[in-house]
């Protein structure tokens, strides 16, 4: 692997990489891939599809994955194949040159990727919606396979320092998708997402996937941030509040383990590809109180989940 590359991910794997940050890791990558460094051609199809340096191209970002899964990359292999049959695995032909990448990439029906469903009311205080087979399982099951050797324990907002901490509330694990670690699948599920919510994009947090095993769960909690406690307003300020939280269930097997509303006697139990998103505060956006939910633990097999909160406004510098 090449120092440019090697570098380029550095930049990009930070927490909250500065613009300057992605435009060197930009400029890097885009010379390993015109050099054919696949893995490189591949993150420059995400950025292209970001929209982190020039305008969001998504004709652009499709070309540069077709180039990528020709120059060798198994990842882009994958991600391409999976944008064109969203509905079977991704299986990769043992021999296939650039004709066939480029063909699969003419292929692929984008818009068609990023429809939602139709949204079904489960309360209207709060507002909790419900959209049915939201991925299919073939994409529930790439995500899994992407998170599951990666994942960390999962942490909280400190309600002293406002920082991320772990916490006994909390003690199942999970992976962040931050900038190095997204692909063009994870963007078109979260432009999915916005189709859905009718909200864009650049306001979401870092989309997360969430692993408990048998026993693990997240005790009662809110997920808007409490505007009257100070070690919040940093965030506030930066991101805005979290308006809204969406969740994506990935997979069935388990008993337990269900999405537990207390303060309206919900208990949600989905099926593998649903759904689940609400409104974190009131209309007139006040932290919503009966937002108030938990993540029972699973009695017995594993749950996942793909996790994305949202932001009222574009973060500030």
């Amino acid at each position: 692997m090449s120092d440019d590359f090697t570098t380029a991910m550095q930049l990009l794997l930070g927490e909250r990489p500065s613009l300057e940050d992605v435009q060197q890791a930009t400029s890097l990558l885009e010379r390993q891939s015109e050099q054919g460094n696949g893995d490189a051609s591949e993150r420059c199809a995400l950025v292209a599809a970001l929209g982190s340096v020039r305008p969001p191209d998504w004709g652009r970002a499709l070309d540069l994955l077709a180039t990528a899964a020709a120059q060798g990359s198994r990842s882009a292999q994958e991600q391409l194949l999976l944008l064109l049959d969203n509905e079977c695995d991704p299986d990769l032909p043992r021999q296939a040159g650039p004709e066939f990448w480029l063909s699969a990439r003419l292929k692929v029906p984008l818009d068609e990727r990023m429809r939602a469903g139709e949204k079904q009311t489960l309360s209207e205080s709060p507002r909790i919606r419900l959209i049915r087979d939201f991925l299919t399982p073939a994409e529930a099951r790439w995500l899994v396979g992407l998170a599951r050797e990666r994942l960390a324990p999962a942490t909280v907002f400190d309600q002293e320092t406002g920082g991320q901490t772990t916490d006994s509330a909390r003690n199942n694990s999970f992976l962040v998708f931050r900038l190095g670690e997204m692909n063009l699948v994870t963007e078109v599920i979260r432009q999915r997402i916005s189709t859905a919510t009718k909200l864009p994009v650049p306001v979401f947090e870092p989309s997360q996937v969430l692993h408990y095993a048998v026993g693990q769960r997240f005790k009662p909690h809110h997920d808007f941030l409490d505007p009257d406690n100070p070690a919040y307003q940093s965030s506030l300020t930066v991101f805005g509040q979290r308006i809204a939280t969406f969740l994506i269930y990935l997979n069935d097997g388990y008993e337990g383990g269900e999405t537990s509303f207390p303060a309206i006697g919900l208990n949600f139990r989905a099926k593998q590809g649903d759904a689940l998103f609400w409104a974190n505060v009131t209309q007139d956006g006040a932290p919503d109180l009966k937002t108030v939910h938990a993540g029972l633990p699973p009695m017995s097999g594993e749950k996942w989940v793909f996790s994305q909160w949202i932001r009222d406004r574009l973060p500030q510098p």
